[in-house]
Order: C-alpha cells, then structure tokens, then sequence
C-alpha cells in the first residue's frame, strides 16, 4: 500500500524525473543505514518504481506498450526512421467492460436507441447519444443479423485533448488518448464517474525541420 502511494507521488502528482527518483532513493537509503536495524527500500531505484507501475491494475485493467517503428523505402533514411517509438494502452475491450458494469453508471446508460418528443411541439428532442439517427441506423444493421439476437450496440468514442505530457518518462512527449461509450448519458461524461478512461499515450515522433515538412514523415505521424 505504501509503495503504491509513494509511486502514485512521485508519478502522477510531482512528475519527478528518473535523475530525481534515483537521487531521492538514494539519500533515503542513506539515511535508514544511519538509523540503524533491517530497513527495506520501497523501491532501490526508478527503474524498480517503474515495474511496479507497469504491474498496477486500473479498475482490473492493466497497462501495456508496444514499440513501432517506419518500414517503408529506406533508400534515403531520415534519423526518426531509424528510431523506434513507444506506445503505451490500456486493453479498449476491458475498459469497455468495465464501464459496463460499473453499478455507478447503471441508471444513467441507455442500452438501446429511443425518441424523445417536446410534449408541445411534438419536435424530437436529440440530447443523449443514442437518441440521434446514427444510432438507430447502426441498430437496425444489428437487428437484420439473426446471429446477434438480443445484443446491445455499444458505440466507442475516442478523443484526444492535444495536450502533451511528460510524465517520469525521461522528457518524451505524448498525446494522451481517451476511450467512452456513447450508452452513457452526457451529464455523466461530465461528471465522469469512470465514464471516460485514459487508455494510451501515443508517442510523438520527432525530427529535424529538414524533414518535418516531408509527406512520409506527415503520414507516418
């Protein structure tokens, strides 16, 4: 519990550098040799902080990363074609399911599309996502399927906020990704309530303006 405190510290609230981590745990580590007795470290450097982040579980879903990398013509290769850039996500099909079945957002989650009409004018009103069109065109694909009988539609909605961060992650740079349902009514994803969840920071390629302007490097991006 301990150690999950100090990592969520130095991670998320004080986004401490690796340089930082290790000098911190080191004065830490000299200071409980002076005190004297069986002292165990929480962590002996950043690197061991970083597997415990890596094994933490949000919500039962946990943290993975994959690498990529450009391989297309290298006749002429550029520097960012030779490097390889990290992605770090969270499973989308978890997540979903775990919204699913969050008791807070049972009462504020449509499982099917519907109409709403002003009692006065009889104009449909459109407020959540699944009173609009699309989602009762998507739900009449489903219906002609016999195979996907009594089935809900579940729309995911992907959206990045353009904000960079750089957090403990030796100054690279990512685009924060964020995963919802369009079940959930609005008011939630307001409040949030678990209704939106970070689920990848996509890295950001970097290169010299000699090559930022180029159509490989744009489409790669």
């Amino acid at each position: 519990m301990t150690g999950s405190l100090l990592a969520n510290f130095l991670y998320t609230w004080n986004q401490m550098p690796t340089d930082h981590i290790d000098m911190l745990l080191d004065v830490w580590a000299a200071s409980l040799g002076e005190a004297g007795g069986q002292w165990k470290l929480l962590f002996t450097c950043h690197k061991d902080l970083y597997s415990t982040i890596d094994r933490t579980c949000f919500h039962d879903v946990r943290w993975q990363s994959l690498s990529i990398k450009y391989n297309r013509n290298l006749d002429e290769p550029a520097p960012w074609m030779q490097a390889q850039f990290d992605v770090w996500f969270c499973c989308p099909l978890e997540t979903v399911h775990n919204m699913l079945s969050n008791p807070d957002l049972a009462s504020k989650m449509d499982y099917r599309p519907y109409c709403e009409y002003d009692s006065k004018s009889s104009k449909c009103r459109f407020q959540h996502f699944m009173s609009g069109d699309w989602a009762w065109d998507q739900a009449d694909i489903i219906a002609n399927d016999l195979g996907c009988k009594g089935v809900t539609f579940v729309p995911s909605i992907l959206g990045s906020d353009k904000t960079t961060v750089s957090v403990a992650t030796s100054q690279h740079d990512y685009y924060p990704l964020y995963l919802s349902i369009g079940n959930i009514h609005n008011n939630m994803h307001w409040a949030h309530h678990h209704g939106i969840s970070l689920i990848a920071f996509l890295t950001i390629p970097k290169t010299s303006h000699e090559h930022a302007s180029t159509v490989s490097f744009h489409k790669f991006c």
